[in-house]
């Protein structure tokens, strides 16, 4: 069976030739979360990566001066699509992401008639930089950098892509497509340019193209400048601060905010308003970044080879083994029986089939449940069932919602032995999606790295009178001694 789950089954090349290319294997049932970082543009020995950086930084800088001019601008020239072809992001399944509408142009609108009014006009750092907008509270997230940086380089991307397609790829693996991605100063729009471009059918008459990322512009979780960063450097930068007067004044400003055993969310503050009475410390933060950019890329690098080691490897592993010790692709529909079987097909395959291995790296496992939910959540891509990812329905997200109609729903929620909440989610958390989703069944697996958290567990569903409950896996996912020892 290929699973087709990534770029390289759904076209049929090897993955050295996407690595000898730079460029990232997507996953094309949903999004990787990684996120393009523009600090790695500009930090980047690549001329093509620093004019990019500086086409971002221009392109701001006269959305700026329209938001100067005129406050009450229209909004459109500060909205930007979601570019869902990329297949990065925060989705669990599939690839729809919200974009950037109305509020960010709000937002992005005020930042520059605000607190931001300076963009562009930096003296104590090398460049401006988009990411400079994400430090203070203005409303404009994460989120923001990566999505706004990949409508800027669309264009790039789309070219980088095609190239790649033209060389590899077979051409009714191709097809040209019209793409708004070139912006036209002086006439204030967005021009379409056509492309040749890997095609992607996915049935009942969809068809999408797919874009190529570099890997090396690519990063997991904060970009190399970000909000969680510059607090954790706040005293570091402040006490490097060669005017003394200045940073005695600073110094004395934060701790005069500050209570008698400050608490997290407190410290926050004290920070917040001491960049608001000395704003300057923003670029000295990112002026300490600037000097420290060769560090950027090879931690980005290790982020992402992690993730393509945990994540993505994993992934193919566990289809394959699952197939070939298993009919968890063979089971028809029927929502909870459905779950059921293949629950117990996973726990035959990592506890009988040696499949607990896949979920070991480095001798060390896999600690991230989120990594481990999108793992579980991707082997149901070959299931006639729809299958939905951090449903949320008004009481949070649940891992999963699995359903074949309207009336016929089970609730499937995994988790990580070692889980110091989990008596209480056992208890509450899957009752309350399934009231919220007016799911009639539930299941709950339980995933245990060491003979110590199936004791634990165990002793959890003895108290809470669910031991032999047929709805609650526990898997067993302990390193194993070799037929010949045993």
């Amino acid at each position: 069976m290929n699973s087709q789950l990534l770029f390289s089954d759904y076209f049929e090349i090897d993955v050295s030739v996407l690595d000898e290319y730079g460029a990232l294997n997507i996953c094309i049932e949903a999004d990787l979360p990684l996120f393009i970082d523009p600090f790695l543009l500009f930090a980047s020995d690549k001329p093509e990566y620093q004019a990019l950086h500086d086409k971002i930084i221009e392109h701001l800088v006269n959305l700026k001066k329209i938001a100067a001019n005129n406050p009450q601008s229209d909004l459109h020239l500060f909205q930007f699509p979601e570019v869902k072809q990329n297949w990065l992001g925060l989705c669990k399944w599939g690839n729809n992401g919200k974009g950037l509408g109305p509020e960010f142009a709000r937002n992005l609108i005020a930042a520059f008639n605000g607190f931001y009014a300076d963009f562009g006009n930096e003296v104590i750092t090398s460049s401006s930089h988009i990411e400079k907008l994400t430090l203070v509270g203005s409303g404009i997230g994460r989120d923001f950098i990566s999505d706004f940086t990949t409508n800027l380089i669309l264009e790039h991307l789309l070219e980088y892509t095609q190239k790649f397609a033209e060389l590899h790829l077979q051409e009714n693996k191709r097809k040209k497509f019209s793409i708004r991605c070139s912006f036209d100063s002086n006439l204030m729009i967005w021009k379409p340019k056509t492309f040749d471009l890997p095609y992607f059918y996915k049935g009942n008459n969809d068809e999408d193209f797919l874009i190529l990322t570099p890997i090396d512009i690519l990063t997991k979780d904060d970009a190399f400048i970000c909000h969680s960063d510059f607090t954790s450097k706040f005293k570091q930068i402040t006490n490097a601060l060669e005017n003394s007067t200045l940073r005695d004044a600073i110094n004395r400003y934060f701790k005069d905010r500050l209570p008698v055993k400050p608490k997290k969310a407190e410290i926050q503050q004290a920070i917040d308003a001491t960049v608001q009475k000395y704003p300057e410390l923003l670029d000295y933060y990112i002026h300490h970044q600037e000097e420290n950019r060769d560090k950027a890329a090879t931690l980005s690098a290790e982020k992402v080879n992690n993730l393509r080691t945990e994540l993505i490897s994993t992934l193919v592993d566990f289809c394959k083994h699952i197939v070939e010790y298993s009919n968890f692709y063979k089971i028809s529909p029927n929502s909870y029986q459905s779950a059921l079987q293949r629950v117990q097909y996973l726990k035959q395959v990592i506890e009988d089939n040696d499949g607990y291995r896949i979920f070991y790296k480095d001798g060390q496992p896999i600690s991230s449940e989120d990594t481990i939910q999108r793992i579980f959540r991707l082997t149901w891509f070959a299931s006639p069932l729809d299958v939905n990812s951090e449903v949320n329905n008004g009481r949070g997200p649940a891992d999963y919602k699995i359903s074949y109609g309207d009336r016929d729903s089970t609730i499937v929620e995994f988790k990580l032995g070692k889980s110091s909440s989990l008596k209480k989610n056992l208890l509450n958390q899957t009752e309350i999606y399934k009231k919220a989703s007016k799911s009639i069944s539930d299941i709950k697996v339980i995933l245990c790295y060491t003979k110590a958290e199936i004791t634990k567990v165990k002793n959890i569903l003895k108290s809470i009178n669910q031991e032999n409950a047929e709805n609650i896996f526990i898997i067993d996912a302990t390193k194993k001694d070799s037929a010949s020892k045993v």
